[in-house]
């Protein structure tokens, strides 16, 4: 008796310690955060054992992976073993205590490194590296994890390959759930959604940490095409396609979130839902396009595939050095040989309009360079194609540019091959920030869009590392969607030809400050009204992100996060809901949010 009333005492004595927390944090201005380490909410370690045997033991302790470089932790083999994978992306992507760029590792004010190229005696600190991991492996690990994370007041991050742009794949004092492990691929002839009678046609079903590079292989030996991006690391059924999806064969068939078909979601109340045209609906609206790590975590997803076709790809490669007496001023001659190809692109979409491209202009110590490759699907006529090339080339040699490129053109049988080779795009490991705008098919399409839009770049300012990345992946099938796909892409999308992403390699502990303050201004400024920005590569410190990245589709995207993650345990940097929170998402700020999205 004694002991059952000592029971209902402490649980009183609890409930109105949680009573109280409550009352105090609400409605008072002070701000109510996550719970961090070393506080006495945090998990015991005995506690963490615990959690870990519930979850088949897939908890691990994370510590920076360059911390085998500083300090006691200082490991001569390890570090060598780190230092010879710091640059190939598919260790990144499998790695849970790394990134693909490596500033996201660090504190927002660029201190908090833990650098491996740094001195040995340098400390090594966790930066935005989560404390613990979790190595899920299937759908219920993930339930639990969430409901322990939720129950326990943590900082919750979703790591899938760590491509995420804006730092959304780490967080100080957080427990990741890291889904690269989810690897699965099931094509089927005709997919059914769940619920539904009706068939959408092919389909393949990927789970969360799915490559491209692994789908893209099974697309070739099974003779289909997939919606995929240019770097093969990408996990295809997380981000990428809750981002939008952009692809050279976007033209063609369409963004990858017009074609999800379903998605297999663990919800921040820990249920397993299934969200498709006939459930969930709403789910299934903002997950295609509404932006990764919001809304759930993604165990599998359903996407459309296509049968696979021909296709060229044409590809121009220059390289200009500095020491080329003809060209006494590199970089000027690299955004002339750049206009040149830029403002051949309208006519070949006005001969096609499900033609992609990617033109990549880098600035070397050594030079500069430009590559080019532009992708006419659907056709085995390289003659044609090598006939509309020829007036690109024509005025490259009239500009004395003849000595400084090589041209080729390439029969595909398979398109899906293509997309099935490593490319730079692949490389990992630097610091890197970037930002990127869209262009409408307005300006696009004008006699002066073009050179509107090479004289803009022009006056960015450039330094060594730095890439522009001119992708034509708008337009055709994209625009034609409009009123047909309902998803919560931005809608300007639909209105778009060309996007226009700017990267700046820098080092991994420096802050993003310059960048934003001098180069993006300049971008944004390309075309007014702004179109807005492709989420996936986007500036992390855009300061209208509602609008850039999703325009009218915000209000309805933010009733839709509280319904479904009403406590915000999935908060991203500048996602759905992110306005009430701090940068790291661990705080609430108050009345910060916007009335206007209430």
């Amino acid at each position: 008796m004694y002991l059952r009333i000592s029971a209902v005492i402490i649980s009183l004595i609890f409930l109105f310690t949680v009573l109280k927390k409550t009352i105090l944090t609400h409605d008072t201005g002070r701000q109510s955060c996550r719970c961090p380490p070393h506080e006495p909410c945090w998990p015991s370690t005995s506690e963490w054992n615990l959690f870990n045997e519930s979850i088949n033991g897939r908890l691990i302790h994370l510590r920076p992976v360059g911390a085998v470089c500083h300090g006691q932790e200082f490991n001569d083999d390890a570090c060598n073993y780190v230092k010879e994978r710091a640059n190939n992306s598919a260790w990144r992507a499998s790695e849970p205590a790394t990134l693909q760029s490596a500033n996201w590792e660090s504190s927002w004010d660029g201190c908090g490194s833990c650098d491996i190229s740094s001195y040995i005696d340098e400390p090594c600190h966790q930066g935005r590296i989560p404390v613990y991991a979790v190595l899920a492996e299937s759908a219920s690990e993930i339930q639990t994890a969430v409901r322990f994370a939720k129950r326990r007041n943590l900082r919750l991050v979703v790591k899938n390959t760590g491509h995420d742009s804006m730092g959304r794949s780490s967080g100080p004092a957080s427990l990741q759930i890291n889904t690269n492990r989810l690897k699965s691929i099931e094509t089927v002839s005709d997919f059914i959604p769940h619920g539904g009678s009706v068939s959408l046609g092919q389909a393949v079903t990927l789970g969360a940490g799915t490559l491209a590079l692994e789908i893209s292989q099974v697309a070739v030996d099974e003779g289909f095409n997939i919606l995929l991006g240019l770097c093969t690391t990408v996990g295809v059924a997380g981000g990428f396609i809750q981002g939008g999806g952009a692809s050279l064969l976007s033209p063609t068939y369409g963004l990858a979130s017009d074609n999800a078909l379903e998605f297999n979601v663990v919800t921040a109340e820990g249920d397993f839902v299934v969200a498709n045209e006939v459930q969930n609906q709403d789910l299934f609206w903002a997950l295609r396009g509404g932006g990764g790590g919001t809304f759930g975590i993604t165990v599998n997803t359903t996407i459309r595939t296509f049968p696979d076709i021909p296709g060229i790809v044409f590809t121009l490669t220059a390289a200009i050095s500095r020491q080329d007496e003809q060209f006494p001023d590199v970089e000027h001659a690299l955004w002339e040989f750049a206009t040149e190809v830029i403002n051949i692109l309208p006519d070949l979409k006005r001969s096609d309009n499900r033609t992609g491209a990617a033109i990549v202009s880098g600035i070397q110590e050594d030079g500069v360079q430009v590559v080019t490759e532009i992708l006419f699907p659907n056709t085995s006529d390289t003659t044609s194609v090598q006939d509309q090339i020829a007036p690109l080339l024509a005025r490259l040699a009239d500009l004395g540019f003849s000595s400084v490129y090589t041209a080729n053109t390439t029969l595909y049988p398979q398109i899906s091959t293509y997309f099935n080779q490593p490319r730079p795009l692949d490389l990992a490991g630097t610091g890197r920030i970037e930002g990127s705008v869209l262009i409408s098919s307005t300006l696009f399409s004008s006699p002066s869009g073009t050179p509107h839009i090479t004289h803009v770049l022009t006056n960015l300012t450039y330094r060594v590392g730095d890439l522009i990345e001119i992708f034509l992946s708008g337009g055709g099938q994209v625009r034609a969607n409009k009123g047909i796909v309902n998803s919560a892409v931005l809608p300007n999308w639909r209105e778009s030809e060309m996007l226009i992403t700017f990267r700046r390699i820098m080092p991994s502990s420096a802050t993003t400050k310059h960048f934003v303050d001098s180069q993006m201004p300049v971008l944004r400024g390309l075309e007014t009204p702004r179109m807005g920005s492709f989420v996936n590569t986007a500036d992390p410190d855009e300061p209208d992100f509602q609008r850039a990245f999703w325009g009218e589709n915000y209000p309805r995207l933010y009733q839709t996060k509280k319904r479904w993650d009403p406590d915000g345990l999935f908060i991203v940097n500048l996602g759905v809901g992110s306005e009430g929170w701090d940068r790291e998402g661990i705080c609430r700020t108050g009345g910060s949010e916007s009335r206007e999205y209430l």
